[in-house]
């Protein structure tokens, strides 16, 4: 039989109860040593959950196996814990609830402030003519059941917009202290303005109010609905008119008129203009007060005018239009030359056209535009002129301007033309030339003139422009005159000069050794090397060379710039620097030469090739000079005797 311990022992039991062939036995009973019941299973519901209960004995085996099976199924089902949820429905329901209400509270405004409760209304007239007192007014009524306090009410007004007096100020916004207004109080704020703008111009002019409520920190605010002004009309028209079709080069000529529209006088008119990039400005008629895009009208009686008259070049491509914009109107109070309120403006619109000539310059046969030359070389300007319309042009006149320092008498030859000494141009027209009477398209008139040159003139030069002036059959606002225009210049270049010299005991060292040298034994020289510009500045200059195998750098040099000496590749650098026109530098530098059996009888070279390189100031072109290598040959004008730069045996 087993043990009571496996009698106790659940699985055991249920074993025993269903095994085959087995014979219960009686089972002897024991008493059960009391003992604290304790509650190993939380949160199940078992027959020994409490401590008041306690297991009963089994007194037989069918006993045994009921309460059994009776744990087996109670240790299988848990309790459900049913009040958390309960917990949870009703914590939803509550917020749900609290949430509604607070809600309600606010919305239909049972609080004691709130921003809905300040009205502010802005009114005022419909239009009104510029110039004009518009008068306004703002109310502003607090609702609410508290008074609000630090009341401002702030105006925000258009551009144009001036105090209501004599030369009254701009107004941008202003702000006017109401400090505070009670529950249920109406504050009315009247206003009066002068607006000024074009004809039609629509003006918004914007109200608002800030406050604050007792013991809040905070800021409210709230703007009215913003009203329009109409401007009905405009003290001031201003007209523009021009010719709408211009060829590029040609100068075109702008009339504006400002007349003025108002019973009153008007003063302190300003005019400016906006211009396009292929308007380049030349005068104006009268001219202008400030730049070139600015007029002051002092005073414009009713019915008065004020005419200006605009000159500009265009340059720019074919069918491009261009517009030019113009305004009148008050001048700013803190700067008369800056526009405060527009009262009229107007554009005017021009199309570009193909130019009506091609007129190509070229110097010595080249027409790039530039030429640089070489001081004593005539210059040949020849001046290509072409008809592009596709209709003849008439009584074609060219002026060519030849400007500079090299034009003057004695250098000027001119072959068909005629030169005006009063205006120093070169002219040629009809009278002197029956070709030019009509120019057929593409045809193709040439004129040209010489210029000498002149070696001693610093920084030569001179530039040639060229008006070609035409007309051709009349179209509805097309210039009848046609002008076209050309530029070239021509430069002369500088010439730079290198020298160099060997001497013995020339200058600030003392040289030794014998001359004519002797082998094996070391004689010092002094070379002096000296850079020249010619009629221009010269600019970033640098002279290199080199020593042979056998000379020695001693490290003694005095002069002009700096001078360096790289002992591997036995090269000097001497970086003179600028040269102005005419002028010198020069440096001189010590060497020593040890001859050799092998150079017996002959003479030895101190220096390599000598190379200069710079630049020209003016013309912009790189200039260079060399010179051969330099010979220990001194010269016979120092009192050597002749073949002193033999080396001699020992």
């Amino acid at each position: 039989m087993a043990g009571i311990k496996d009698q106790e022992n659940i699985d055991e039991l249920r074993r025993r109860l269903y095994e085959r062939g087995d014979t219960l036995e009686s089972s002897t009973r024991h008493q059960l040593t009391p003992c604290p019941v304790v509650n190993v299973s939380r949160g199940w519901d078992t027959p020994w959950s409490t401590p008041a209960q306690s297991l009963s004995t089994v007194d037989t085996i069918s006993q045994d196996n009921e309460i059994a099976n009776e744990v087996v199924e109670v240790v299988k089902t848990p309790t459900k814990r049913r009040y958390r949820k309960f917990v949870l429905i009703v914590s939803l329901i509550f917020f749900f609830i609290t949430a509604t209400l607070s809600s309600l509270y606010l919305f239909f405004g049972a609080n004691q402030i709130s921003a809905t409760n300040v009205s502010i209304s802005l009114s005022t007239e419909f239009s009104i003519a510029a110039g004009e007192t518009l008068p306004m007014q703002v109310s502003i009524t607090n609702q609410n059941s508290v008074a609000i306090e630090s009341a401002t009410l702030i105006i925000n007004y258009p551009p144009g917009t001036r105090a209501n007096e004599e030369n009254g100020k701009d107004l941008y916004e202003e702000r006017i202290t109401l400090e505070t207004i009670t529950p249920g109080q109406a504050k009315n704020i009247p206003l009066r303005v002068v607006l000024y703008g074009e004809e039609n111009d629509s003006k918004e002019i914007k109200a608002s109010v800030e406050y604050r409520i007792a013991g809040s920190n905070g800021t409210f605010f709230k703007e009215a609905v913003p009203q329009s002004v109409i401007i009905s009309s405009s003290p001031l028209v201003l007209r523009v008119t021009g010719i709408d079709k211009i060829s590029s080069g040609q100068e075109l000529e702008v009339r504006l008129q400002l007349k003025s529209n108002s019973s009153l006088v008007q003063r302190n008119i300003l005019i400016s203009a906006s211009y396009p990039n292929s308007f380049s400005f030349v005068k104006s008629e009268p001219e202008a007060v400030y730049g070139d895009n600015s007029w002051l009208v002092k005073e414009l009686k009713p019915e008065e005018t004020f005419d200006i008259t605009l000159h500009g070049k265009i340059a720019g491509l074919s069918s491009e239009i261009s517009e030019i914009q113009l305004k009148a109107g008050n001048p700013q109070l803190e700067n008369q030359f800056m526009m405060g309120a527009v009262l009229a403006q107007s554009k005017f619109n021009y199309t570009i056209e193909n130019p009506f000539t091609n007129v190509v310059f070229s110097i010595n046969g080249d027409s790039d535009g530039e030429a640089v030359l070489d001081p004593n070389t005539e210059a040949v300007v020849t001046v290509k002129v072409t008809n592009t319309l596709t209709e003849p042009i008439y009584d074609m006149r060219v002026e060519l301007k030849p400007r500079g320092n090299l034009i003057r008498e004695g250098l000027l030859v001119v072959e068909r033309g005629l030169y005006d000494s009063d205006s120093k141009n070169i002219k040629f027209d009809v009278s002197g030339d029956v070709t030019l009477a009509e120019v057929k398209p593409n045809e193709t008139r040439e004129f040209s003139f010489k210029v000498k040159p002149d070696p001693k003139q610093t920084t030569a030069s001179f530039n040639v422009s060229a008006d070609i002036y035409a007309r051709r059959i009349d179209e509805t606002q097309v210039a009848e005159s046609l002008v076209g225009n050309a530029l070239t210049e021509v430069k002369y270049s500088s010439v730079a000069t290198l020298g160099s010299q060997l001497g013995y005991s020339d200058g600030p060292f003392t040289d030794s050794g014998p001359v004519p040298p002797v082998v094996e034994t070391a004689t010092t020289y002094t070379v002096t090397l000296a850079a020249s510009s010619g009629v221009n500045d010269m600019v970033s200059a640098v002279v290199t060379t080199s020593l042979p195998q056998y000379m020695t750098w001693l490290e003694k040099t005095e002069g002009d710039g700096q001078i360096e000496y790289n002992p591997v590749s036995k090269q000097i650098r001497w970086s003179v620097g600028e040269v102005l026109a005419g002028q010198n530098k020069t440096i001189k530098f010590q060497v020593s030469l040890l001859p050799t059996t092998t150079q017996v009888g002959r003479t030895a070279l101190v220096t390599g090739p000598q190379e200069l390189r710079a630049s020209d100031s003016f013309t912009g072109v790189s200039l260079r000079a060399s010179n051969p290598a330099l010979s220990n040959e001194l010269s016979t004008e120092l009192g050597f005797v002749k073949k002193n730069g033999e080396i001699q045996s020992r």
